[in-house]
C-alpha cells in the first residue's frame, strides 16, 4: 500500500465533489478500420479483360473490389491497421500453395501486383483523417485446348485495427467464392459463379 496522502473528503457543507477527468485524445496516430466489403464483381468471358494490376489481359473468370475504409487520429508515431488475405482453392496457380488449406496469401506472396494499393498505400499520419484502399482481384483460368476442370475459389479477407487507441472495431471480415467450370478449353458460363458471402465485423 502506498503512503501518498489521501484525498480530503468533502466538506458537510453540501459541497460538489471534483468533476472527473476529461477524455484525452489518442497520443498516437493509431488506425481504425471501419468497414471492410467485397463489391463490385464482373464477368470476364473469352472476350477478356485487361487487368488493372498488371496491364495484361486475361480471361475466364471474374474481377472483384475489396475495399477498406480505415480512419486515422492524430499523433505520433503510427500504429497502423493490418490485413489478411485468406484463400482456400482445389487447384493452386502460385507454386508452394497447397490445396484445399486456408493460406494468408498476403503473407505467403505479399509481392503479388494485385496487393501493390494496400503495400504502396499512404497513411494521413501524424495529422490524422481517413482513406480508402481498394484492391482488385481478377481470380481467372487460362483457356488451354483440351482443359476440363471445375476450381473452387473461397475468399476470407479480414483488415484489423491497429492497437494502439480504443477503435469502435478490431476487425471486419468479408467472405466470397468463386467457382469455374471449364470444359474442353470452354468456360461453361452457365455453370461458372462468383458468389459473395456472409461478412462481420468484431467489436
Amino acid at each position: 500500500m502506498s503512503d501518498e496522502k489521501k484525498p480530503t473528503p468533502p466538506s458537510s457543507g453540501g459541497g460538489s465533489t471534483a468533476p472527473s477527468n476529461p477524455v484525452q485524445p489518442c497520443p498516437k496516430c493509431n488506425c481504425c478500420v471501419t468497414s471492410a466489403v467485397i463489391e463490385n464483381v464482373i464477368f470476364v468471358g473469352s472476350a477478356g479483360m485487361t487487368s488493372p494490376n498488371t496491364g495484361r489481359k486475361f480471361y475466364n473468370g471474374h474481377i472483384f473490389d475489396f475495399h477498406i475504409k480505415m480512419t486515422f487520429t492524430g499523433g505520433s508515431p503510427t500504429v497502423d491497421c493490418s490485413m489478411e488475405w485468406w484463400e482456400k482453392v482445389n487447384i493452386p496457380a502460385i507454386a508452394g500453395h497447397k490445396p484445399n488449406v486456408w493460406t494468408d496469401m498476403y503473407a505467403f506472396y505479399s509481392q503479388s501486383p494485385t496487393l501493390a494499393p494496400w503495400t504502396k498505400r499512404t497513411n494521413p499520419c501524424p495529422s490524422g483523417g481517413s482513406t480508402t484502399v481498394v484492391i482488385r482481384d481478377p481470380p481467372s483460368l487460362g483457356n488451354a485446348p483440351g482443359r476440363t476442370l471445375t476450381r473452387t475459389l473461397e475468399f476470407k479477407l479480414v483488415a484489423k485495427s491497429g492497437s494502439g487507441c480504443p477503435c469502435a472495431i478490431t476487425s471486419a471480415t468479408a467472405t466470397a467464392k468463386q467457382v469455374l467450370v471449364m470444359v474442353n478449353g470452354v468456360l461453361d458460363t452457365k455453370a461458372s459463379s462468383f458468389t459473395i458471402g456472409a461478412s462481420s465485423k468484431t467489436p
